[in-house]
């Protein structure tokens, strides 16, 4: 039960989060900043310490853990390459190309969702406590999560239908993964190249896209002063959380 409770809280910070980006889409350009520094805080601090950790639990070498990222960095870069070829061979039509991209990235962060409602149920069979720890750390970032898929689908447009079923989806996902977490087992092996793969597509989803994207819409300074703010939000996060163990 509790854990089913904590998981719908990451619902409604999603929820949150992705009405924050509709409201503010003037600011679009900050919100893109801030979003790719949470994506790389979220990286750097959060999933690859987690997959180096859980892969020397495992007896696996640390190289091995740091080349899924790498890995998943370049799967992304191949499909945004592979889509920008094949649908716009002319060069013309960026804009479609992005939107693809977009939607792609944002199916990441929904999966990345499931397994945050998996880790806070896999917690709370530990014990109450353990499961507290883990969902406030997430309840904080999912709040991003939801701005950064809303800011993927929309680039910074009107939001209609098909977006906000990406936004439904998104908040919907940490219940349905805590939902699988408590009728199965999840492979811990699985899990730790879940979590490399996924810091790769934040790597790219920040650099390549984000962020571009960010200053391509203003060059002022205020952009990378975002970005530094999103990455300070999660390295804060993860540090509470970490006192609180």
């Amino acid at each position: 039960m509790l854990a089913l409770l904590l998981t719908f809280m990451t619902a409604v910070s999603t929820l949150a989060g992705g009405w924050i980006a509709v409201r503010e889409r003037r600011r679009v350009h900050v919100l893109l900043g801030f979003g790719a520094g949470v994506l790389l805080g979220a990286s750097f601090f959060d999933l690859l310490p987690e997959a180096v950790m859980a892969a020397a639990n495992q007896g696996w070498s640390a190289r091995a853990a740091l080349a899924l990222p790498v890995l998943g960095f370049l799967l992304f870069y191949g499909a945004d390459r592979f889509l920008e070829t094949h649908i716009c061979p002319t060069g013309d039509c960026e804009a479609e190309v992005r939107r693809r991209i977009g939607r792609l990235s944002a199916v990441g962060l929904i999966a990345h969702s499931a397994i945050d409602g998996a880790s806070i149920a896999a917690g709370t069979m530990v014990s109450w406590r353990i499961g507290l720890i883990v969902a406030v750390g997430i309840i904080a970032h999912d709040l991003s999560d939801g701005l950064n898929t809303m800011l993927l689908v929309t680039r910074g447009e009107l939001a209609g239908p098909r977006e906000y079923r990406f936004l439904l989806a998104d908040a919907l996902a940490p219940v349905l993964g805590g939902l699988v977490v408590i009728e199965s087992k999840i492979s811990v092996q699985g899990l730790i190249v879940f979590l490399g793969l996924t810091a790769g597509c934040f790597l790219f989803t920040a650099t390549d896209d984000l962020l571009p994207e960010a200053h391509r819409r203003s060059p002022s300074f205020v952009v990378p002063i975002a970005t530094l703010g999103g990455v300070l939000f999660i390295a804060l996060a993860v540090g509470f959380v970490s006192s609180l163990g």
